[in-house]
């Protein structure tokens, strides 16, 4: 029983419960960094592992646009990891996920 529950510790821990979130922008196709890292432009399916709660900072740029900023957060109560934590205590970490997607507006210049 002590060999399950550390398999499923470590199991947990590498592969976490993965979150996605669409993020989009008016207009389409800015440039979007996360977290100060650039990853590619809207629409974009952002995904991570992150724990509940988590915070990433996001900035989208466009030509002819105002910079927009803004955050996203895992706030959505994932079911599946509240069933797993029940068992497991680690997947409570992860018992909060994105919603679904993030709509940001942009200002022209």
């Amino acid at each position: 029983m002590k060999r399950f529950i550390a398999l499923s510790a470590v199991f947990f821990l590498l592969f976490g419960c993965a979150s996605t979130t669409l993020i989009k922008s008016n207009p389409i196709g800015a440039k979007l960094e996360v977290d100060g890292q650039s990853i590619g432009e809207t629409p974009y399916f952002y995904t991570d592992k992150a724990i509940a709660g988590a915070v990433r900072t996001v900035t989208l740029r466009k030509e002819g646009y105002k910079d927009a900023n803004g955050l996203i957060r895992r706030e959505k109560l994932s079911v599946p990891a509240l069933i797993g934590g029940i068992f497991l205590v680690v997947p409570f970490v992860w018992i909060l996920e994105y919603p679904s997607q993030y709509n940001f507006e942009m200002e022209k210049l």
